[in-house]
């Protein structure tokens, strides 16, 4: 950090008239500030960013200087030494500008796995902050077991249903994936039915019982509502823009479905419900052969709905979210229906 990169901060604050998810001003002029340990938690935890001391929001980012360089940069090098977790090593700058002391601290954004930085004396649920805007915000519990899990290679696909047992899968097509799988690698091959299924992560077991994984329900389970009941897809078409318009009788849905089942199952009724409700043109060309084309490349629909259920968010903390896929009247700049997917 140097003082073209300081100053040029102090510019956009002055232009804009706000701070910004990277810019944080502090006033200390009467003394060290009572409260910035949540800014510095919240850059280390988001973008990195650059704190300057000596300016006043209050005023229009005036400059009025700060009580004591020396002094504020040990009071900021203790802070960042000893109270917070994992320890922050800024890059302090202090100079004169506009008559007067200011001081700026440039903190970067630390390593994934070392996330949350957090103000130790409130403990790692109320000390971690993230950065929103111009405001530092208390991560919620979701954000910090959404760190936490990736710190200790949680894996939640994996995670076993002592609910269950291997009863609840189906194991006619599970013997048919397993000898799929053994047909074409010979030293998985060498393991029993059971092996392969803990292998595979179908199963998780210990010396006594075998209890199969939220992915093994998922893809396998004979009902996996049943232990996952908000684990489905709500389908709705919409007789407008917006969720909430009706139609010219009064009706608020086209049409609308509960789609359960496995991952599999759920993404085959759900394009069921999208081909029904699309329009579908026919075309014959100049040969004389008759080709369907839909409203929609069903292609592409197919690969956003696998993803919507492949790559949303298993963890404990969201179990009870359900995908919606929402279709609109019209909702774009052209005269063409529009359909929404989303984690609910």
């Amino acid at each position: 950090m140097d003082q073209k990169e300081v100053l040029e901060a102090i510019n956009y604050l002055r232009k804009y008239k706000t701070e910004t998810d990277r810019i944080e001003v502090k006033t200390a002029k009467g003394g060290f500030p009572k409260k910035c340990y949540d800014t510095f938690s919240s850059f280390s935890n988001k973008y990195g960013g650059i704190i300057i001391f000596g300016l006043s929001e209050d005023n229009d980012f005036t400059t009025e200087g700060v009580y004591d360089v020396k002094d504020l940069q040990k009071q900021i090098t203790d802070l960042c030494s000893d109270s917070m977790e994992p320890t922050i090593r800024p890059d302090i700058l202090a100079f004169e500008f506009e008559g007067k002391n200011i001081l700026a601290v440039k903190i970067e954004e630390i390593l994934q796995n070392k996330k949350p930085c957090y103000y130790k004396p409130s403990g790692i649920k109320n000390g971690s902050y993230t950065r929103i805007g111009d405001r530092d915000d208390k991560m919620t519990d979701y954000e910090l077991y959404s760190l936490q899990s990736y710190k200790d290679h949680i894996f939640e696909d994996t995670r076993p249903n002592k609910r269950a047992n291997i009863e609840d899968l189906n194991l006619e097509e599970l013997n048919s994936y397993i000898e799929k799988i053994k047909s074409t690698k010979p030293h998985f091959a060498k393991n029993d039915f059971n092996k392969c299924l803990k292998l595979c992560g179908i199963v998780d077991s210990n010396k006594e019982q075998v209890f199969p994984t939220l992915a093994g329900i998922m893809t396998f389970g004979e009902y996996p509502q049943s232990f996952y009941p908000q684990l489905f897809i709500a389908c709705i078409v919409v007789p407008g823009t917006e969720l909430g318009d009706t139609g010219s009788l009064g009706e608020r849905f086209i049409d609308n479905k509960r789609v359960e089942g496995t991952i599999e199952e759920m993404l085959n009724d759900t394009m069921s419900f999208l081909r029904r409700n699309m329009k579908t043109s026919v075309i014959i060309d100049e040969n004389g052969n008759r080709i369907n084309r839909t409203e929609y490349p069903l292609e592409a629909l197919r690969e956003a709905v696998a993803n919507a259920l492949i790559h949303r968010d298993y963890s404990t903390q969201t179990e009870n979210a359900y995908i919606s896929v929402n279709m609109y009247e019209d909702r774009s700049i052209k005269s063409w229906n529009t359909i929404w997917y989303e984690q609910t």
